[in-house]
């Protein structure tokens, strides 16, 4: 029920009393109602939206006396004036002490003071049913946000789901090679995907990329990443060209899909084959950062190419070029997100670079070495996404 501002409930026994104030309060377009049996007030407090009440006050009445202490506890925010035949100074100072807002003399040989505290008060009264209502309105949308929050992070923690198990396995063995993914999400869902395809028995095709921004709509173009990544691979596979299949141009088809899609993301990428039979890597960069780390002959150091290939999805004239790295048999090769820069304390790309390369060297290349090191587990949270992949030989893993 909305108040109404100008409700003014008047409790009086004396009925020439009750008539005077009524007809005064409603010429003054004030809504007053009158009840005649005084017992009857309460429940028309609890039924009824009053703004103020006017009470005839006889203190020698016990019954009075304690209808006036209920009505004062039960509706405390309700403003009550007490009219009564007033004999001293400690019996107004009682009635204030008990919760009563105001206190006049009867007879009321003149309305003016009365009409000055009554307009005062309907008009704090009138606020607190305002902010009151305010409060039930905010509440209502605090109880909804709170049951849409609570869908959202259902949905949220099924879609992480869904994205891991698109994921491959965080460990398994591909071809004599051994694979081995982390990923820890700044929400939810995450803006990296990390997935590899194996082509036949000497060949796998990787990649880790990193999509901008967070949440949801970035979970969702990497799996739509998948989903083109796969096409592709299998369509080359099927052709005539003997399985054929250029990282360069796998990336520049998928840069060329993303375009199309007109989605306003975009992604970095980094995207490599595996030729076991060769020992021969084969890999593109699309603007991704940090290049991987591979580590052979007891040195750790980056693989060349960084800023030779823009980010998908921004371009259409993006140029992509395949690089080759010999491979060693205990080659052990490590691709991350830019996410893991934000863990490390130095504050230049270059001293941050050089110093996840000395802890990956430090580890032996283990990426759960990595992970111990930098006690990226224990972090409650992360700024950014961040995820790993290790590639290395099976007799080194």
């Amino acid at each position: 029920m909305e108040p109404d501002v100008s409700q003014i409930l008047i409790v009086a026994s004396d009925l020439d009393l009750k008539h005077k104030i009524t007809k005064h309060y409603a010429a003054r377009n004030f809504h007053a109602t009158a009840i005649n049996d005084p017992l009857h007030a309460l429940d028309y407090l609890t039924n009824a939206v009053v703004n103020l009440v006017l009470f005839q006050y006889h203190p020698k009445d016990p019954t009075l006396t304690a209808l006036l202490q209920d009505m004062l506890e039960k509706c405390a925010e309700v403003p009550l004036i007490v009219l009564t035949h007033i004999d001293s100074v400690g019996s107004i100072i009682n009635m204030l002490r008990l919760g009563v807002t105001d206190v006049f003399d009867l007879p009321l040989d003149s309305m003016y003071e009365l009409d000055q505290s009554v307009v005062r008060h309907v008009k704090k009264s009138a606020l607190f049913y305002e902010n009151l209502q305010y409060r039930q309105e905010l509440e209502v949308v605090h109880r909804q946000v709170n049951k849409n929050l609570a869908e959202l992070q259902q949905d949220q923690i099924a879609g992480r789901l869904i994205q891991q198990r698109m994921m491959p396995p965080e460990e398994c063995s591909i071809n004599g090679l051994s694979m081995n993914r982390y990923m820890k999400s700044s929400l939810y869902l995450s803006g990296d995907f990390v997935d590899h395809i194996r082509l036949d028995e000497d060949r796998v095709l990787f990649y880790l990329a990193d999509v901008s921004g967070h949440g949801a709509s970035s979970a969702f173009l990497s799996v739509l990443l998948k989903n083109i990544t796969n096409r592709l691979a299998r369509e080359c596979l099927e052709s005539d060209d003997k399985g054929i299949i250029s990282p360069a141009t796998v990336v520049a088809q998928i840069n060329s899909e993303l375009l199309d899609f007109d989605i306003d993301k975009h992604m970095t990428v980094f995207m490599g084959m595996l030729d076991r039979g060769n020992h021969m890597l084969t890999y593109c960069v699309g603007g991704h950062l940090p290049m991987p780390l591979l580590s052979q002959n007891d040195q750790v150091e980056y693989l060349l190419g960084l800023g030779s290939g823009l980010p998908l999805g921004l371009f259409d004239d993006a140029q992509y070029t395949d690089l080759t790295e010999q491979l060693e048999e205990d080659f052990k090769l490590l691709l991350s997100s830019d996410g893991i820069f934000e863990i490390l304390p130095s504050d230049q790309l270059a001293d941050k670079e050089e110093q996840l390369r000395k802890v990956l060297q430090q580890c032996g290349s283990r990426l759960d070495g990595l992970v111990d090191a930098l006690d990226i587990d224990n972090l409650d949270a992360v700024p950014d996404d961040i995820a790993l992949l290790s590639i290395c030989g099976e007799a080194h893993a």
